[in-house]
């Protein structure tokens, strides 16, 4: 029951063998999105829109191939060039809230490597730990192709 939902806090890290810049368009640029925004190990983007701009959102439909899919949609609360993105966050499917939370996204330059922090906190933000780990690996595939 949801009775028992309780508030979290996730932080994931990962460091990526690239400079700052590539990594930074990994996560502004729609083409880059579509490459790695999943929610799943066998998951694909069906699409990818994105206003980076404080103020702007973003549309994401990801799901297996053949199934219906989830849609994260956000808003943009806090854009800092190659530094931070902060954005409240929604995943729906078949129009049903799934979660919904704060997510920032810290990026560190490593001098050619970059460090990339996620932080997400809302109600059970420890559960999202199964889409942005593949997310995040599938992210690491792009950047070295």
């Amino acid at each position: 029951m949801n009775q028992h939902k309780v508030d979290s806090t996730l932080i994931l890290k990962r460091i990526y063998q690239v400079p700052i810049q590539l990594v930074w368009r990994a996560w502004t640029d729609p083409a880059e999105i579509a490459k790695w925004w999943v929610g799943g190990w066998d998951h694909v983007v069906h699409s990818a829109q994105a206003d980076v701009r404080v103020g702007g959102s973003y549309r994401i439909a990801f799901a297996p191939p053949g199934k219906t899919p989830w849609v994260e949609t956000g808003k943009y609360s806090e854009i800092v060039p190659l530094k931070r993105l902060v954005y409240e966050e929604k995943v729906t499917q078949n129009d049903k809230l799934v979660h919904a939370n704060q997510t920032q996204i810290d990026f560190r330059d490593l001098g050619g490597k970059t460090e990339v922090t996620v932080t997400t906190s809302g109600f059970e933000s420890w559960r999202n730990a199964e889409g942005w780990v593949p997310a995040l690996e599938k992210l690491a595939i792009a950047l070295a192709a």
